[in-house]
């Protein structure tokens, strides 16, 4: 359903454009028709006007589809993008696993996945060794170090 409303905004543009020109000429053919410019100014309000806002939405609404069909196909580029970044640099993908990782937040901090400074945005997650390997710092907010230090310490008691 969703696809359908999407491409119906450039048909329905191209609609109001050629009822909007049809307008404009049922104005300007039954302005002349009569030689008085009195009677031809209802003609030339109605049909022109109309006609003229008509063709103004129409072009309005074709640009609209166009732009959203442009930004439609740079989400997919962005996506497939950020897949070969990913294969390429061996992150791991977010697969919605519980194992411990750290949310990358710009080019030289991590964080917790829980920080109040990345909540709610998207953002790839490294584990820690790819975090210092790519030489980010922990995050000062929520001190995603000691985090990693408590991790360590967890893991070599048991």
């Amino acid at each position: 359903m969703k696809l359908r409303w999407n491409s119906l905004g450039g048909k329905l543009g191209l609609a109001f454009c050629v009822a909007g020109l049809a307008l404009i000429w049922a104005g300007w053919n039954g302005a002349a028709s009569y030689n008085d410019i009195r009677k031809q100014f209802p003609y030339l309000l109605s049909g022109g006007i109309a006609g003229l806002a008509l063709v103004v939405i129409g072009v309005g609404l074709m640009i609209i589809q166009s732009q959203r069909a442009d930004r439609v196909q740079l989400e997919a580029n962005l996506v497939e993008l950020r897949a070969i970044l990913e294969r390429m640099t061996g992150a791991p993908t977010t697969n919605g696993s519980t194992d411990v990782t750290l949310v990358v937040a710009g080019p030289n901090a991590y964080h917790r996945p829980g920080c109040k400074l990345v909540a709610g945005r998207d953002l790839p997650k490294l584990s820690p060794e790819q975090a210092a390997a790519a030489g980010l710092a922990p995050c000062r907010t929520c001190r995603a170090a000691d985090a990693d230090a408590d991790a360590e310490v967890d893991l070599a008691s048991s």
